[in-house]
Parts: structure tokens; C-alpha cells; sequence
């Protein structure tokens, strides 16, 4: 991919980035200004409850009331992520949407662990027993699947088309 076509997609997934991090951090907001801990604030009928909970671990509570390691771990993340973007200058649509929404995540996550402490998680589903997450969470976890789908699938062909190439 030359120069200018690699500045233009990256402007195009930063923008994505930008969205989901506002997204998340006005949403976040809102609950912090108006809710407290343990409220119930509306849902998606037989779906999920608005449920505002403070969060200090990580996933599933892992590491749990280690908030200063967390916020480490999250930042060095976000780092990685923006190096790997540049060093690699991935053009896989997967595999941007994959780097895109894993340090969206992060960092929407990492922006709670340094300035409250702890994540605001608020998302609650009714029809089996799951921890309480967020959009940062939901980006996560989405741009965790974009890279297993990248990784199983169209890495393959990107290896070949190298080795063609």
C-alpha cells in the first residue's frame, strides 16, 4: 500500500476509533452524572438491564481492586496497538477493523481506570448469568473475534499472495 493510501485508511479508521471512544465516554458520563452505583436505569425488555456498577478488575472482575496495574497494562496496550498500526501498516479491512476496535476498547477502558479508578460498566443481560460490561467491553471483545476471523481466514491468503508476489 503506498504513502498516501495508508494516511487516507488510517484517517478513515481513526475516525471509526474516534467514534466508538465517544460513544463510550459520553455514555459513561451520562451514568456517572446521573446515576449511582447499583441503580437500574432501564434496559432492553427480556434482553439486558441498564445496571450501573463501579468495576475495579478487568474481564469477569480478574485482578479485581489492582486498578494502578490495570491502567498500566491498558496503556502499554494502546501503545502496542498504535505502534503495531504504523511498523505493520495493516490494509486487510479485518485486520484494521480488529486493531481499530481493540484499542478503541482499551483505550475507552484505560480512560476510567486513570481518571476514577474504575471501569463504568452498565450493561446487563437477563437470560444467563454474565458480568456486567460496556461499549469499550463490546469493542473489545468484537475486535477480538475481527482477528481470530483475520487470523483463520484471509491471513492465509495475504501469506500467499506474498509468497506470489
Amino acid at each position: 500500500m503506498n504513502k498516501k493510501k495508508f494516511i487516507a485508511a488510517s484517517l478513515m479508521w481513526s475516525a471509526a476509533a474516534a467514534v466508538i471512544i465517544l460513544l463510550d465516554r459520553l455514555v459513561k458520563l451520562h451514568i456517572l452524572n446521573n446515576y449511582t452505583p447499583g441503580t437500574v436505569f432501564g434496559g432492553i425488555p427480556g434482553m439486558a438491564d441498564f445496571l450501573y456498577v463501579q468495576n475495579t478488575g478487568a474481564a469477569f472482575s480478574i485482578l479485581s481492586s489492582n486498578t494502578p496495574v490495570l491502567s498500566i497494562i491498558s496503556i502499554l496496550f494502546c501503545i502496542a496497538a498504535v505502534l503495531y498500526w504504523i511498523i505493520k501498516k495493516p490494509s486487510h479491512p479485518m485486520q484494521c477493523l480488529a486493531a481499530v476496535l481493540l484499542f478503541a476498547g482499551a483505550l475507552g477502558n484505560a480512560v476510567d481506570r486513570v481518571v476514577y479508578g474504575f471501569v463504568v460498566d452498565f450493561i446487563a443481560i437477563k437470560w444467563f448469568s454474565f458480568p456486567v460490561f460496556n461499549i469499550a467491553d463490546m469493542a473489545i471483545v468484537g475486535g477480538a473475534i475481527a482477528a481470530v476471523i483475520y487470523v483463520l481466514i484471509f491471513d492465509k491468503d495475504d501469506t500467499q499472495e506474498k509468497k506470489n508476489g
